[in-house]
């Protein structure tokens, strides 16, 4: 089973983001999909072993605020929403710690929202993102689970395997 960590977003007016970079080819997420990434594990045969290592983990997350755009790369290639909040750091930790995984990449807290091929306006892309800027978007669920990514044609299906409260 392709597994990771990660709690599901709510974004109100995603539709709304998605227009005002109408000048975008890519792949948006579906709404649906939208979540935070805290550990990819990748492929699992015994997702059991990894509830039983996270047994009685259970943060006291508030919902967390989505505020915010950014985007990854040069040439940009993934447009994300931004999750500014240091206790994410302390949860991958302990995630890292009880499940034995070292993870050498920095933890950057953030929703993807596009996985961009070509962006035909550089100028703009970077103006419209700037334009989001301290803006409340929406709020992460307090609730960490163990997510099934099923890899589809028309798309990844997430599953929710098992909550961490």
């Amino acid at each position: 089973m392709r597994l990771f960590i990660g709690s599901f977003a709510h974004i109100p007016k995603y539709q709304e983001i998605k227009n005002s970079f109408s000048f975008l080819e890519g792949k948006w997420v579906e709404k649906r999909n939208l979540h935070l990434t805290y550990i990819f594990l990748g492929e699992i045969e015994t997702p059991k072993l990894i509830t039983q290592k996270l047994e009685n983990f259970s943060p006291n997350l508030s919902p967390l605020k989505i505020e915010g755009l950014g985007f990854f790369g040069n040439p940009a290639k993934i447009l994300y929403a931004k999750v500014d909040d240091q206790s994410l750091s302390d949860v991958v930790k302990t995630l890292q710690e009880r499940l034995t995984i070292n993870i050498d990449k920095p933890f950057i807290p953030h929703i993807t929202l596009c996985r961009i091929k070509k962006v035909h306006n550089f100028k703009r892309f970077v103006t419209t993102v700037k334009s989001y800027e301290k803006k409340e978007l929406g709020f992460i669920e307090p609730k960490i689970q163990l997510i099934q990514s099923i890899l589809t044609p028309k798309g990844p299906r997430y599953i929710p395997l098992h909550s961490f409260i």
